[in-house]
């Protein structure tokens, strides 16, 4: 069971978030490197929103349909209350007011592990809401998701606004309210999650051009969110899809279609070694919604473009098997730019009908499932008029469930599952059925310390029980291999297919590279292979893979016998003022004055648990003993 899973929740609308990006670029650090010119006009390296404060939310996201236990879909407004069900999360006009008590929930954070590691954006404090026309609804914590399968969503895509990416995560603690009975469905639903709900996040189409800001229907930090809600079930990881990957074939083979393998544009994906995640520096203008519907790129040859893998799941559904795939993230979309550069689409897939999905026989030869045969999308799109974004969502967020026919679910459980599109096979799972996933995909370390992360093995969807089917590499900010950070098996994989692996660090400091100095951490990239030597999940995009694993190392600490503003407090916060000045207009914590006039309030800000979206630092890039030094000195302040 995961999200892929059934009773199942689809859901679509708008989401923003408006990350500070000073910090994108590591040259930045250096306090001799200015920001901003004579005028106070903010120079081109501060980038696309340099006063930005991290936050994350959902904006006019409802339910657009069910896929009950049956496995039947529906659309239908009028068929259940949950139909057209509000789906929020805490943000300035969708106040969540906590438990027991007159505050409110904060707002989500955004935050990225490194400069050098972008492409694992996790959520900090993401709370869904989903709520009946009575008030009675269910809600949860998500588990902190981390970005992944960050990859091209339209041709050329420049910038954050051409990509797509996925957030999966859990709640384990549901709270579920009020009379559920006007809803059949959620009450369907409420039954199935006794363990949690699974929580899959598909965004698009973020605005990240500041001369939007005014523009009405494609507005600045606004994207398009595609979600799913399914039931979690035993052993599984919140960030791995329990079952199976199909992902763009590793070559072209005799019989097919050379359009379908085209190369992908310009990567905007980083090594794990390399530098840039997205290229984000661009020019603006202005641009009508309607104008920008009407001036998306007509879809061209069927598959003229490549996909991005789509994760699968084969569940028993009522006495037959359902296969379940994920196809929202997977196809490109229309869209363009303008001569002023400036991002638009209609959110309409380039490819929405004729997909047909099947698996590859013992001679390398696509087997259509009799019911994967013309699947579409054309009738599933529904129109989202908004100042913030005028685009259309996806009725099913791209989801598909095919019931099986009892031949096809023994055929498949050996053979890789593929995807067909105007007669090119666009998607195949590999030969040897692996899909290996990790969580978390990133970790902070002291000096000499141990975390532990998770592996899920399955093959063909089934676990792998008893083995330890994984290597690795590490490499460090350079792409050199590295022993600064070291990983061991500690077992092997359980019945659930899964394993726990340790990451370690030696004790003291290390070699910097010299533009890290200022960051006083390091950063390594871990880059996972299967048995076959193929590489893990997000690792297929070579030649620009994206990092299985990425560790952050601080360096040691000690602090001073006597710690003053001059010595140790001032530095530290005066280089995050410089860095994040949109929060120095809420709070100056650069200057001396205004953190001992608030002092208590600041200490119990940096005190707060790691996981809670208030903590300062919101990027958590400051080593825990440097945290302890300044909450000594502010709670010495208190009593001055």
């Amino acid at each position: 069971m995961s999200y892929l899973d059934v009773p199942r929740i689809q859901f679509g609308g708008l989401y923003f978030t408006n990350p500070a990006t000073i910090n994108n670029i590591i040259l930045n650090y250096n306090p001799k490197v200015p920001l901003q010119n004579s005028q106070g006009q903010y120079l081109p390296n501060a980038v696309w929103n340099p006063l930005g404060i991290s936050q994350i939310w959902l904006s006019q996201c409802s339910v657009l349909s069910v896929v009950d236990a049956s496995g039947t879909y529906s659309s239908t407004p009028g068929s259940d209350p949950v139909i057209g069900a509000l789906v929020e999360t805490p943000s300035p006009s969708t106040k969540k007011q906590m438990p027991n008590s007159t505050k409110n929930y904060d707002i989500a954070k955004m935050v990225d592990l490194d400069p050098e590691q972008q492409g694992r954006s996790a959520l900090f404090g993401l709370r869904i809401y989903v709520t009946l026309p009575n008030g009675a609804g269910c809600s949860g914590l998500v588990t902190v998701p981390e970005l992944q399968y960050l990859l091209n969503r339209v041709p050329n895509p420049r910038s954050s606004w051409g990509a797509v990416g996925t957030w999966m995560g859990q709640i384990t603690d549901v709270t579920w309210t009020g009379d559920l009975s006007s809803s059949p469905f959620l009450t369907q639903f409420q039954a199935a999650c006794g363990q949690g709900i699974a929580v899959k996040l598909t965004v698009d189409l973020h605005q990240n051009n500041p001369s939007t800001t005014s523009t009405q229907g494609n507005m600045f930090c606004y994207g398009r969110v595609l979600g799913s809600l399914g039931p979690i079930g035993t052993g599984e990881l919140p960030q791995v899809v329990p079952g199976r990957q199909i992902s763009p074939p590793p070559a072209a083979s005799p019989g097919m279609a050379m359009a379908a393998m085209a190369p992908a544009p310009q990567a905007t994906l980083r090594h794990p070694s390399g530098k840039r995640m997205i290229n984000d520096r661009f020019g603006g203008g202005e641009q009508a919604p309607s104008e920008a519907l009407a001036a998306a790129a007509p879809a061209p040859a069927a598959v003229a473009q490549p996909w991005n893998p789509a994760p699968a799941q084969v569940s028993q559904v009522g006495t037959g098997s359902m296969l379940h795939v994920d196809l929202g993230g997977s196809i490109y979309l229309q869209g363009g730019y303008t001569p002023a550069r400036v991002g638009i689409s209609n959110g309409k897939f380039l490819v929405d009908s004729g997909i047909d999905v099947g698996y590859l026989d013992g001679q390398g030869t696509f087997q259509p499932l009799t019911n994967g045969q013309g699947l579409s999308f054309a009738s599933q799109y529904q129109l989202l008029s908004s100042q913030n974004k005028e685009v259309f969502l996806v009725q099913s967020s791209g989801l598909v469930d095919i019931p099986l026919e009892p031949d096809e679910a023994t055929a498949i459980q050996g053979s890789p599952l593929a995807v067909q599109a105007g007669n090119a096979v666009v998607l195949q799972e590999a030969a040897s059925g692996y899909l290996l996933g990790t969580d978390p995909f990133s970790v902070r370390m002291e000096p000499g310390g141990t975390v532990s992360f998770q592996l899920m093995a399955r093959q063909f969807g089934q676990p792998i029980v008893g083995q330890q089917p994984m290597t690795w590499e590490i490499v460090d900010d350079s792409g050199s291999p590295s022993t600064e950070i070291s990983i061991a098996w500690a077992g092997s994989t359980d019945a659930n297919g899964l394993a726990t692996l340790e990451v370690s660090t030696p004790g003291g400091d290390v070699d910097l590279p010299k533009d890290r100095t200022y960051l006083d951490t390091n950063i390594y990239f871990g880059s996972f292979s299967d048995p076959d030597g193929q590489p893990i999940g997000d690792a297929y995009a070579d030649p620009q893979p994206n990092a299985n694993l990425s560790a952050l190392r601080f360096q040691d600490y000690t602090a001073p016998a006597d710690p003053t503003w001059e010595n140790a407090v001032g530095p530290i916060l005066q280089a995050y003022a410089r860095l994040y000045p949109g929060m120095t207009q809420i709070l100056n914590i650069g200057d001396e004055t205004t953190v001992e006039q608030n002092a208590a309030a600041i200490a119990q800000r940096l005190s707060l648990l790691f996981l809670d979206p208030a903590l300062m630092p919101v990027t958590r890039d400051l080593s825990p003993a440097k945290v302890a030094m300044i909450v000594q000195w502010l709670n010495s302040q208190q009593g001055s």
